[in-house]
């Protein structure tokens, strides 16, 4: 299997690195890995379509000038600081435009009651692992795109589930060959999820916390999709 270099591992300290030295290299990765999760944050606090773009594209500046990662506790949840600078953001963009600071949510993203932002996060864990499954079998990840309907993007919205017949015949599979791929691009997606939570924290205890907690929300949403029960250990 691929190693997928693209994946790079990140931690604090590689993130710190984002505000010294030539770190144009850094920030288009981070750019390209978070960009789909800053897109559906800001529409859920309310900023509207027709200035989704621009807002997405002053946050970057605005997350560089405001210095908010070099500042940073360390000993926290990456996916809570990254949420909290664009919720800060998303109000402060609203107060410019005049339009309050109320946050505005958006119940069709995640099922009513749950909380939002976890899943919004979990979403963009789905994403990126989707990305490394395709890099070390892009049959797998088609196939899982297509039986479950997946969007292209975090808060998307989903496609037309196929049969495993259809899918079979799309890939030139025999149908119980196709039910062994899916097995096995289940489990592959499971464990490339692992691998970019892993980007994220510094220790095994909080991977194996922070993945279970992250991969039962993705379960709650696309059963079957992958195993929450499973260790992640």
């Amino acid at each position: 299997m691929s190693n997928c270099g693209d994946h790079e591992a990140t931690r604090w300290s590689r993130l710190a690195q984002l505000h010294e030295g030539d770190a144009a290299a850094g920030w288009d990765w981070f750019i390209r890995r978070y960009r789909g999760y800053v897109v559906a944050v800001l529409r859920r606090f309310g900023i509207r379509a027709t200035e989704l773009d621009a807002a997405t594209e002053d946050f970057w500046s605005y997350l560089f000038e405001s210095r908010a990662i070099a500042r940073a506790h360390r000993d926290g949840r990456f996916r809570s600081f990254l949420s909290g600078v664009v919720r800060n953001y998303a109000r402060r963009w609203r107060r410019l435009a005049g339009e309050g600071q109320d946050e505005v949510v958006d119940a069709a993203l995640v099922p009513a009651g749950e909380p939002q932002e976890l899943h919004l996060w979990a979403g963009q864990m789905l994403q990126l692992g989707l990305v490394r499954l395709r890099a070390e079998n892009c049959d797998h990840e088609q196939a899982l795109r297509w039986f479950y309907g997946l969007a292209g993007e975090v808060g998307g919205v989903d496609a037309e589930r196929l049969s495993g017949t259809e899918i079979a015949h799309r890939l030139g599979r025999t149908p119980n060959a196709m039910h062994q791929l899916l097995f096995r691009a289940r489990r592959g997606l499971r464990e490339c999820i692992v691998k970019e939570v892993a980007m994220t924290v510094e220790s095994s205890p909080e991977l194996r916390d922070e993945a279970s907690i992250l991969l039962g929300a993705i379960a709650s949403v696309r059963p079957g999709l992958v195993d929450a029960r499973e260790s992640t250990a």
